[in-house]
């Protein structure tokens, strides 16, 4: 066979002149190879030292083996070198220029070695055509616009590097659809073609790539069940890697691997991996793709590092650096105990953790493992809970001891508290203030001891025989009285557990030291220090909602206003328990003040003898009795801080000028009507259980109110309880009130009474029924 190893530059045209220049390259070919052979080309040449001859013996199979060993060879001379070996006949395009090199320590057979010369080519740009008795050599770029061979449907040859057509006619996909799946796996000099209307796509590739798309369009192109194809690129893990996880997750219903690189999981999900880009491609069920998105994008994460995990954590409701501390105790604590569970979590918090608080954001910076960080998440979320609140009124009061003043308290001897029981504590320093105790049913036998008496009283401040509704009243009634002197009326909001202190006095100077110069100048120096009465309260609350209050009094008063004056000062620690809006009083706080005076008559005063008849010295004494009262009230939620605080600005804008204006006062229903309208703005938003509490605090300020009622009434309905919905109906339908719906809400529809809609309410429900 005639072997010719040709240059051309007009693709297709092959003259005369090229024939005979073939023959003169042969030759030239011929003389170049022997000189090789011989070993003439010294040492870094175009070839090794030694080179397998262009045509090797046969062996006894009647196969050829070479040893193909090339360092930075011009092109050129390699292809002539495979011309001679194979006896194919090639025309080399002129832009088929450069060096190649090919490290092959081992021999191998003619046919291998001519698929390492089309590798070869691939790798520098070029690839083979065939075209009649010729092969030609070009440009990768135009060889898909030559004559390159066309594979049908079925047919199929071994990989190799050089360019075909192959036809590919689809079952069931579409050619558009399987194109743009295709698209990002093929080289950018390649050829894609989808024809619709015949079903198939055109593919121009080398033929090594071209029998890996063939396998991927063999599980991709199946019976359609409204699956999805899905291109998924991985950036962090391995696409071989996750498809071998995907595989042991779906191992129940996995199928046998299908072409080769393919996993199939049952009917419902196949994935190839393609590590050519390092990416999946899945085919599944519309339903079954997002199962398979979540779990592909859980396992395509950086990893964890193994130590020194940070997170942080953003408190809502509790003190940051108050939790840093207690949670950095808990390793310490769970050692001594014996445990590392909580709320049967297993796991341990080593020593290890580390958890800082900043103050500015009010979060925690936490090192801890995963492990660890769940653990203590859970004791986060339990610690980190809204605080109840106390609102404290206080009245602090002086009394003449010479004055009839009566206290009704409740008195045991040693009882439990509950259900507004009270509890005596006795014993302080001092001595008995109260003249007379009554017990609860009225009687007055009873008598305290001496020294400081304190009781909580069970409905209302009974002095004598007149019943005080709250402190108010009180302050109201002995305001103008000379021989009763309010000191002070404090009130003070303060969170469950937190100290809550009130002072009221003032600063008073007192002289230290005076000095008189030589120049009869007085000079006087001054201290200043507080005359006021202290109040220090720190309550606790516990899940029955009952109190227990440390409370803590100072009162401070100057004796006299002269030169030099002297303080009296009483106090009194003390810790009770009492239930929610309950009064204590704390009496026998004893006070005497005492002074002397002295009047005369100027210059005759100072006549020695006759003076005591113009000047008069007097002694006065006098004791007062302190009384303290204090009122906790537990406010759980903004509805019923809402009405505490509609409640005292009612009373600061009111002078009630007589006691029984005080003692029968109506609480104010336009404040019901205020926390309806907070509670329907909650409604309106969602917030059923927050509207709930502002009608709850509504009805306790005025039961009848149509429009809580109502509105209750929904909510009850929100919460899946008719019968209660039911009543709220039924006593809008049967009361006295004429209101209307307000339109505001609904601007189209014209004012319906509330009685109709709450007649419409109750046939709803009792049709439903």
């Amino acid at each position: 066979m005639s072997r010719r190893y040709d240059n051309y530059e007009n693709e297709g045209e092959l003259s005369m002149s090229m024939v005979k220049r073939s023959f003169i390259d042969t030759v030239i070919g011929a003389v170049m190879c022997a000189v090789i052979c011989l070993g003439l080309v010294p040492d870094g040449s175009l070839y090794a030292k030694e080179l397998p001859q262009p045509l090797p013996e046969a062996d006894q199979s009647g196969q050829r083996f070479i040893t193909i060993d090339f360092d930075n060879v011009d092109i050129q001379l390699f292809i002539k070198y495979i011309s001679e070996l194979t006896g194919k006949n090639f025309v080399v395009d002129k832009a088929v220029q450069g060096n190649v090199t090919i490290l092959s320590p081992t021999k191998i057979s003619e046919e291998e070695a001519y698929k390492v010369f089309e590798s070869v080519l691939e790798v520098h740009g070029f690839t083979t055509v065939e075209s009649g008795s010729v092969i030609k050599i070009l440009p990768s770029a135009r060889a898909r616009s030559q004559n390159v061979e066309m594979l049908n449907t079925g047919e199929s040859k071994n990989p190799q590097d050089k360019v075909v057509t192959q036809l590919v006619r689809l079952k069931y996909a579409s050619p558009d659809e399987m194109k743009k799946v295709l698209a990002p796996l093929v080289s950018q000099t390649s050829v894609l073609i989808s024809h619709a209307p015949s079903g198939m796509l055109i593919i121009t590739e080398t033929m090594s790539n071209i029998q890996k798309l063939l396998s991927i369009i063999k599980v991709l192109d199946v019976e359609s069940r409204e699956e999805e194809v899905a291109f998924i690129r991985l950036e962090n893990s391995s696409a071989e890697a996750v498809a071998k996880i995907l595989t042991t997750v779906y191992q129940k219903s996995s199928g046998a691997q299908q072409g080769g690189a393919a996993r199939s999981f049952g009917e419902a999900v196949k994935v190839v991996p393609y590590e050519r880009v390092n990416a999946l491609i899945v085919l599944a069920s519309g339903s079954e793709m997002s199962r398979v998105k979540s779990l592909i994008a859980t396992l395509d994460k950086k990893g964890e590092r193994a130590e020194g995990n940070i997170r942080v954590y953003y408190l809502q409701n509790a003190n940051a650096v108050d939790m840093a501390k207690v949670l950095n105790d808990l390793p310490e604590t769970m050692a001594k105990g014996g445990t590392g569970t909580v709320q049967g979590k297993a796991a341990a918090i080593s020593k290890d953790v580390r958890v800082m608080a900043d103050e500015e954001t009010n979060s925690l910076i936490i090192r801890a493992t995963k492990d660890e960080y769940v653990v203590l998440e859970d004791v986060i979320k339990q610690l980190d809970i809204p605080r109840r609140m106390v609102y404290l009124e206080a009245l602090i009061m002086e009394v003449d001891a010479d004055k009839s003043f009566e206290v009704g308290v409740e008195w045991t001897a040693d009882g439990t508290f509950s259900g507004g029981t009270g509890q005596l504590l006795s014993g302080f320093s001092g001595s008995d203030g109260f003249t007379n105790l009554v017990d609860s049913d009225g009687n007055t036998a009873l008598s305290a001891g001496s020294g400081l008496t304190l009781g909580i009283l069970k409905q209302g401040v009974r002095i004598g025989n007149v019943t005080f509704a709250n402190l108010g009243a009180v302050i109201k009634a002995y305001k103008s009285d000379s021989d009763v002197n309010v000191i002070s009326t404090p009130q003070i909001l303060t969170m469950d557990n937190k100290k809550a202190e009130i002072s009221v006095g003032e600063n008073v100077p007192f002289i230290t030291s005076q000095n008189t110069t030589a120049s009869l100048q007085d000079y006087t120096q001054y201290e200043y220090k507080d005359v006021a009465t202290k109040l220090s309260i720190t309550p606790h609350i516990n899940q029955s909602n009952v109190l227990r209050l440390e409370i803590e009094t100072e009162v401070v008063r100057a004796k006299d206003t002269t030169a030099t004056p002297t303080t009296f000062k009483r106090t009194a620690t003390t810790t009770v328990i009492l239930n929610d809006k309950s009064t204590i009083v704390i009496g026998g706080i004893i006070g005497h003040d005492a002074s002397d005076s002295n009047y005369k008559v100027p210059i005759l005063g100072d006549i020695p003898g006759l003076g005591w008849l113009f000047r008069t010295h007097t002694t006065s004494s006098k004791k007062t009795n302190m009384f303290i009262f204090i009122t906790p009230r537990i406010v759980r939620n903004p509805a019923e801080m809402a009405a505490v605080s509609l409640k005292k600005e009612d009373e600061m804008g009111k002078v009630l000028p007589a006691v029984q204006q005080e003692l029968h006062k109506e609480e104010n229903l336009e404040h019901a009507m205020s926390l309806t309208r907070m509670g329907y703005e909650k409604l309106r938003s969602g917030d059923t259980a927050a509207a709930k509490e502002f009608f709850t605090e509504a009805l306790v300020i005025d039961s009848t109110n149509p429009f809580a009622l109502m509105n209750m009434g929904v909510v009850y309905e929100k919460e899946g309880q008719p019968k209660k919905a039911l009543e709220m109906y039924q006593a809008v339908a049967s009361g006295s009130s004429d209101a209307v719906a307000n339109s505001s809400s609904e601007p189209d529809k014209k004012p319906v009474p509330l009685k109709t809609l709450a007649q419409e309410n109750i046939d709803r429900i009792l049709r439903t029924k």
